[in-house]
């Protein structure tokens, strides 16, 4: 994680990073599903060295959801990826964790 922090601390490489992370995410430039976008979210962040999530609930799920899809079209664009990341890196800081 101690490689992560880096970017994290800077918008800017932060969001360039994710830029490219999702060129690989999103490959046809439509959007992916809810599922799809949490697969690779998980797989993230444990190649990032974060502590395992536990299970997100019901109410969690509506949370993310509304952060990564606002308009409820059921794809997920960059800004949702985006705004799902920096969530969890705030959640992160606040804990003191990163």
């Amino acid at each position: 994680m101690e490689q992560y922090k880096e970017i994290f601390a800077d918008p800017a490489k932060l969001e360039a990073k994710l830029k490219e992370d999702w060129a690989k995410i999103d490959t046809t430039g439509e959007g992916v599903t809810y599922k799809q976008l949490m697969e690779v979210y998980q797989k993230m962040s444990k190649a990032m060295g974060f502590p395992e999530n536990k299970q997100p609930t019901q109410e969690d799920n509506e949370k993310i959801k509304k952060l990564i899809d606002p308009e409820g079209t059921g794809k997920v664009k960059f800004e949702g990826f985006f705004n799902l990341v920096k969530a969890g890196a705030e959640q992160l800081k606040a804990a003191g964790k990163a």
